[in-house]
């Protein structure tokens, strides 16, 4: 009679521990399976990001975040290997993003270098002879543009003209005095007009 009780005891106790088993695998096999579904979604999402526009790329940007949010609070379910695998998975993104971003920078640089410099977008092209009249075509086309300009255009303005700045320093031993004057007065006036316009809020 006393086995009985003590047979019991051990069935109920396998059973517990087969049940525990059998949760544990599905809970791997779930965090398995979403970890999958997020693998997919970075390789689906980083493949053609040359197509992507800003507003597009923002939304996927959001909806990593909700991803990661979501599964970094299960972490401590993934093995040793899916962390590590959730790293890089994470890693990867943050690596396309960062190349998103230097791709829209450089398009758009292009793009503000061909409206302010004109025929002198192309810096190399710049030399001691013409360098004064890539500075005045700069300025030029600022005073056109800068009307209704965000603290953002003034921002890329700025950057083409440390281009221009850049190129100048490069060949600056051959440069005229007279060319020197009126490229200060320019690059004064430029730093005038933006003073202006953060005064004034444009």
């Amino acid at each position: 009679m006393k086995k009985e009780p003590r047979m019991a005891f051990l069935l109920t106790l396998m059973i517990s521990m087969i049940s525990l088993g059998s949760c544990t695998t599905t809970r791997e096999s779930e965090v398995g399976d979403e970890l999958s579904d997020f693998r997919n979604w970075v390789s689906r999402e980083t493949s053609q990001l040359a197509n992507r526009t800003e507003e597009d790329w923002q939304q996927t940007k959001e909806d990593f975040r909700t991803r990661t949010q979501e599964l970094d609070q299960k972490q401590e379910q993934f093995s040793a290997e899916l962390k590590e695998e959730y790293k890089q998975l994470k890693q990867e993104f943050t690596e396309a993003d960062e190349s998103y971003r230097k791709a829209r920078t450089e398009a758009r640089m292009a793009e503000w270098e061909g409206k302010l410099l004109g025929q002198w977008a192309d810096t190399d092209t710049i030399n001691a002879a013409n360098v004064r009249d890539a500075y005045i075509t700069f300025m030029e086309n600022v005073r056109t543009l800068k009307s209704g300009w965000s603290n953002d255009d003034w921002d890329m303005a700025k950057m083409v003209l440390q281009q221009l700045n850049d190129r100048k320093e490069e060949i600056n031993a051959d440069i005229d005095t007279d060319s020197e004057v009126k490229i200060k007065a320019l690059q004064m006036e430029f730093l005038t007009l933006e003073t202006a316009a953060d005064v004034g809020g444009n």
